[in-house]
């Protein structure tokens, strides 16, 4: 990166199980390593000395985003879509990110760890090299931005319930107040839905299919 100062540029991730969301992009969360640069690829990655495809696929559902390098790359690749859309190639970056409700307090180091592991990210994408500084991580809780700024507006008891493709986001609000003893996340989402109602629907018509497509 050049030696000229800059102000860091704050870019919010949705690290979602299903679909990877930035203020101006989403795509899926899959990720496939490759020997060569993938022909066919919509999105592709090299970093480290290997071709990766992105977005071809979905991730399969691990409750531990750190477990592999997999949401590291797929920041990295969230980082390029929005900084191309600056027509930019190099920043200092200070990333937003969030966790699901109940996982937070036990997450929030690893993860933070995790995105700032390597600080300095030196990588290709879609045919740009890009020269990104990770700067800062700040962590929120899921669901919870969409209220944070409007909670006198709900009066009496209300629930925010944000249903992702892996989990399920849920918080009682009483008055205005978010009430920290009934917030539960649940590894239930919309996939889970989809594979249950694909299991009744085998059940009561032995001949269909069964295809799910990932949301």
């Amino acid at each position: 990166m050049t030696e000229l100062k800059r102000k860091p540029i704050l870019i919010p991730i949705d690290h979602g199980y299903g679909n990877v969301k930035t203020p101006n992009f989403f795509f899926p969360t899959g990720i496939t390593a490759c020997k060569e640069e993938p022909a066919m690829a919509t999105d592709t990655l090299r970093w480290g000395g290997r071709w990766y495809a992105i977005g071809d696929n979905h991730k399969e559902f691990i409750a531990d985003k750190t477990a592999d390098e997999d949401y590291l790359k797929l920041t990295m690749a969230a980082i390029a879509k929005e900084l191309n859309r600056r027509g930019l190639t190099e920043a200092p970056v200070y990333l937003a990110v969030g966790l699901p409700l109940t996982w937070v307090g036990q997450q929030k180091d690893s993860f933070i760890r995790y995105l700032t592991q390597v600080r300095n990210l030196e990588y290709t994408f879609n045919g740009k090299d890009y020269d990104v500084e990770i700067v800062g991580v700040e962590m929120f809780a899921q669901g919870f931005a969409a209220v944070a700024d409007r909670l006198k507006e709900f009066t009496g008891v209300n629930m925010l319930c944000d249903i992702g493709n892996g989990t399920m986001n849920i918080m009682y609000i009483n008055n205005g107040r978010p009430i920290s003893g009934q917030c539960y996340t649940e590894k239930f989402g919309t996939h889970q839905c989809m594979l249950a109602a694909r299991e009744a629907l085998m059940r009561t018509c032995p001949g269909a299919t069964g295809a799910v497509r990932p949301v």
